[in-house]
Order: C-alpha cells, then sequence, then structure tokens
C-alpha cells in the first residue's frame, strides 16, 4: 500500500501532467497576479537589477526563475555578478553616494546582520507584504532585512576505502585520529566559524549550544586537530581534488561537492550531524530604484516548487519552497540540507555581526601561525 509521501507525490505528479503549457506554469497566477506586481507596473518599474553570482549558478536561475518572471510580468531582470567581497564594496559607495543602481543584493544568512547589510538593505520586518513567503517558504524564510533563497550544508564527509570497518558518524570522530587515522582537511574560504563550531562539536557541545562561539575552547580544539591537516581548502574543486588524489580521508565540505563526487563514482560517505547550514539570502537594497518590482521578484521566487526541485536536482541546493520534496525522490531529497534540518549548526547572525572582525583577526593570526 503506498504510503502518504507516496501518495502526495503521485498526485502532484498527475496535477504536473495536466498542466499546460509549462512545466513551470503551477501556481503561476499567484506571481502574475500578485499586488505587488500591479503595484510595480503603475509605478512604472518595468526592470529589476540584481547583484548576485555568476556562472552556471546564475544561468541556472535565468531559466527556472528570473526569465519565466518576466515572461509571465513583463518585468525585465538585469544582472550584476562578482565575489561577495566586491558586492559589498559596491554597495556601500553606492549607498554612501546616493546613488544606487542595484535593487537585490544577494549575500549569506550568516551575514545578513552584519553592519554593511543592515545599515543598506530594507527592513522587511515579518515579510507579511510578500505573501508567498509566508505561505510557501520553510521556516526561517524570513530573515528581517533578507530572505533564504538557496541552502547548503558544510558537511563531514570521508573516503568510505579508508575505513572499511566502518566509518566516522561525528565531528568527534573526526577529531579521533586514532580510531579514525589518516590525514584531514579543513576550509579556508572566509567563514571560520564553521570550522570553529566543528571543534566545539567535537568536544562536546550541543548543536543548540554552539553559540556563542566560546573561541579559546574552540581554538584549543583545533589545536588538538593541527598537526593532522595537510590541506586548508579554499574552493570547492580543491575540496573534491584532495579525495581524488588520496591526499585525504575526510574533510568538510559543500554537500553538494560530496555528492558530485558519488555520481563520479567515488566511495564517499557524507556525515549529516552537526552539518554547518548555509544559505544564500536576497534583500532589497536601501533607495533601490525598482523597490517593489523587486519585492514582486522576491515574492515570485517562493512560487512554482517543481522549479525549485529542477534547481536542487541540478545544482544540489535546496530552495525554500516547503513543497520542494513532493517532486524529488526521497534518495534524492537525503542529499538536501533541508531533510537534515534537526541536526544542522545555524549560525547566529547577530552574535556574528558583534564579533565577525575580531573572529576572523583571531583566525588569521592562527592559520598563518
Amino acid at each position: 500500500m503506498p504510503n502518504r509521501r507516496q501518495f502526495i507525490k503521485s498526485a502532484a505528479g498527475l496535477a504536473l501532467m495536466s498542466s499546460a503549457p509549462s512545466l513551470w506554469a503551477s501556481r503561476a497566477a499567484a506571481a502574475s497576479d500578485d499586488e505587488l506586481v500591479a503595484a510595480a507596473k503603475a509605478a512604472g518599474q518595468m526592470k529589476v537589477v540584481v547583484a548576485i553570482g555568476g556562472g552556471v549558478y546564475l544561468d541556472t536561475l535565468k531559466e527556472l526563475f528570473f526569465n519565466p518572471f518576466t515572461a509571465e510580468t513583463g518585468i525585465e531582470t538585469a544582472f550584476v555578478s562578482g565575489s561577495y567581497s566586491e558586492r559589498i564594496a559596491s554597495l556601500r559607495a553606492m549607498s554612501e553616494t546616493n546613488t544606487m543602481q542595484w535593487d537585490i543584493v544577494a549575500t549569506t544568512n550568516d551575514s545578513v546582520r552584519a553592519p554593511e547589510l543592515v545599515n543598506y538593505t530594507e527592513d522587511l520586518g515579518d515579510c507579511t507584504e510578500l505573501s508567498n513567503v509566508v505561505s510557501e517558504g520553510i521556516d526561517g524564510s524570513c530573515l528581517g532585512n533578507a530572505v533564504l533563497f538557496d541552502a547548503a550544508g558544510s558537511v563531514l564527509a570521508y573516503d568510505e576505502s579508508a575505513f572499511p570497518n566502518g566509518g566516522m558518524k561525528s565531528w568527534a570522530d573526526f577529531w579521533d585520529v586514532e580510531a579514525f587515522p589518516g590525514p584531514r582537511a579543513l576550509p579556508n574560504y572566509g567563514s571560520p566559524w564553521y570550522v570553529l563550531s566543528a571543534a566545539l562539536l567535537a568536544d562536546g557541545v550541543e548543536p543548540k549550544d554552539v553559540y556563542p562561539l566560546d573561541l579559546d575552547r574552540a581554538f584549543k580544539k583545533l589545536d588538538e586537530l593541527r598537526p593532522n591537516i595537510v590541506a586548508w581548502w579554499t574552493s570547492g574543486d580543491q575540496s573534491q581534488q584532495l579525495f581524488r588524489t588520496k591526499e585525504v580521508v575526510a574533510t568538510m565540505v559543500w554537500n553538494g561537492r560530496a555528492v558530485k563526487l558519488r555520481e563520479e563514482g567515488f566511495p564517499i560517505s557524507i556525515v549529516w550531524n552537526g552539518a554547518m547550514f548555509d544559505a544564500t539570502a536576497l534583500g532589497v537594497t536601501k533607495g533601490a530604484p525598482h523597490a517593489i518590482a523587486a519585492k514582486a521578484l522576491l515574492n515570485y521566487l517562493y512560487t512554482r516548487p517543481q522549479a525549485h526541485a529542477e534547481h536542487a536536482k541540478r545544482l544540489n541546493y535546496a530552495p525554500p519552497n516547503k513543497h520542494l520534496g513532493e517532486f524529488l525522490d526521497d534518495d534524492f531529497e537525503s542529499t538536501l540540507v533541508t531533510a537534515h534540518l534537526p541536526t544542522t549548526v545555524k549560525s547566529d547572525p547577530a552574535w556574528l555581526a558583534e564579533n565577525r572582525q575580531k573572529l576572523i583577526e583571531r583566525w588569521t593570526v592562527w592559520i598563518s601561525g
């Protein structure tokens, strides 16, 4: 007998087959008829400029979200690519000279309360103006001055062939070099709080108690493992290559990169216990020339769970539509962070905003020492 989940997925599939004419048309009416779209048009706001990453990521977003938004509303979307630091520098410069050209800026859930973003992005409150975010988003989708878009996890991953009698199950195991011998790697790409959080978990701190970070305790625990860290990776490609060349037996890695290795046939296991929750966040800039249209776009992004599912399949990120899982098989859904939220560590953006600078300074001294 089919279970409830199978029934929901079957019903969703039948609904898809009977919908016309596009796979992505479901729930479109909620977006195209939205009051925000009408208000944007009434104000003559027929364009949204989005500052976000580029490459395959942006191409995918265009195909699944931005181009359909334009097709359904007539509101054009334009894009500015660049690194996070470049975006923040440009955002600050435009804000301070009152020459804002962007409408939406992409950041992260860790950074939304940082002064450079709180000061330069609009307060969305509890997102009641963005009805789809409230009704269709997963818990925590509204971040005050931004909304979640897609999420990932920094997981513990290990080479199964290195541990034929059974592998790691926690960060405590990652630190246990006697029971699980072999060289390790950890990331060093600008978010050291993930590594520090893992150190605290390895030292017995419960996930719910990781924040505020006890830096003395975390660095002391890191000192123990340091002789066994052979690489501090700075890019997703490097984290994968360390496994391919057998330079390490385990590392913290983005879940999407680990899944890609598995698809290549590499014997990798992913441990979600104590994974670090990470997500893109999208905020409306203060002084945005097309602020109403920007909100209409944010609202639209939370519709059409089929598009969210396709996004997840292509990039292994989990968009925030709460119906996403109805369009994915169970095995694939288990590779997404949204299937493991109870066991993930979520950062405290307010604490990071207050302590980020001293944390990074201390990390920089430690990593180079």
